[in-house]
């Protein structure tokens, strides 16, 4: 397995719908949400028009020619806002390519990219339920705010 972490390419951005999909906490997997969900606009902000807007960075997980798996970052209102000057990551990885160290690797990638474009921090929102809390503790990320469900959590870079 030869795994590459890059840039998106502008004819890749479409993926990103596959993957806003795969980043919905869905602890039932005999009932998954219709794909649908994505229309909503709670959900649409975090890929319409990608890399049309400040803070629109992506880093993709290339296996075999193959992408896996993207870590991206926008400057929206949404659920784990903090500020203007810092955007919202997300992350997932289709499931078969989870726990391998992969969505680590991504988040590095990711970083790199915020640094380099001048940021100065990054926040998530995520599912208190969501194993993937863990890896964003190891991460670095710190709990800077908590409701009945999620945590939001943020990084220094």
């Amino acid at each position: 397995m030869s795994l590459i972490i890059r840039p998106i390419r502008p004819n890749e951005t479409i993926l990103l719908l596959d993957f806003l999909y795969e980043a919905v906490h869905q602890p039932d997997v005999l009932h998954l949400a219709p794909r649908t969900i994505l229309q909503h606009p709670s959900l649409w902000k975090y890929v319409e028009a990608f890399g049309t807007r400040e803070g629109d960075l992506c880093v993709v997980a290339e296996i075999d020619n193959v992408i896996v798996g993207a870590a991206w970052s926008r400057l929206i209102h949404s659920y784990g806002f903090v500020d203007n000057k810092t955007p919202e990551l997300s992350i997932s990885l289709y499931p078969q390519y989870r726990n391998q160290g992969i969505g680590t690797r991504l988040m590095h990638g990711i970083f790199e990219e915020l640094s380099h474009a001048g940021y100065r921090s990054v926040l998530l929102s995520v599912s208190k339920q969501n194993p993937a809390v863990r890896m964003y503790l190891r991460t670095g990320f710190v709990i800077v705010q908590e409701n009945d469900m999620d945590y939001i959590m943020v990084i220094d870079l």
